[in-house]
């Protein structure tokens, strides 16, 4: 009789256990959730963005959201998203953020050549460093200068099409 009472009891405490595994996960899951929302609601654009990049996670909702992201197999190599393209007014690339900011990449011509951009924006999408490269003659790379007034139209741009992003993302995930 005493062996049944201890089986029993080891069966209560393995089914507990079972059980408490899923549960985990979906308490984990919702926790992550909530926490992304969250961080929506108080315009922390970094943290919106590492949340969403940080694994293959959200890339469904990326794509349903008409965006453009490398492919699960790729994403769980890289173990996160390493780059959204956001298609708009200009084809933009944002990397993986870091800590106080986000790198942005996109093409532009400007004076009839192909220009390379680079921004180093902060946590409000502001502007902490640039450049810009074009090919010359003889097939290399130089860094070039461009007007301020131009250097801020690109900037609205391309803040214009990180607001619109993040307001995609919200309506994707929360409706």
């Amino acid at each position: 009789m005493l062996d049944k009472v201890k089986q029993f009891k080891w069966l209560i405490v393995l089914s507990l256990f079972l059980l408490a595994i899923p549960l985990y996960f979906v308490y984990n899951h919702s926790q992550q959730s909530s926490a992304l929302k969250e961080a929506f609601e108080k315009n922390k654009r970094i943290e919106v963005l590492q949340r969403l990049m940080a694994s293959e996670k959200y890339a469904p909702d990326i794509r349903k959201a008409g965006y453009v992201v490398p492919p699960d197999g790729a994403i769980r190599l890289d173990g996160g998203i390493d780059s959204i393209e956001i298609k708009g007014d200009i084809d933009l690339d944002i990397s993986n953020p870091g800590r106080n900011g986000v790198t942005a990449y996109f093409e532009i011509e400007i004076d009839g050549k192909i220009t390379s951009v680079l921004y180093e924006l902060d946590k409000n999408f502001d502007l902490v460093s640039s450049a810009y490269f074009q090919t010359n003659e003889k097939n290399k790379n130089e860094r070039v200068t461009i007007p301020q007034a131009e250097e801020e139209r690109l900037l609205n741009i391309v803040q214009k099409e990180f607001e619109a992003f993040m307001e995609k993302m919200y309506q994707t995930l929360y409706g």
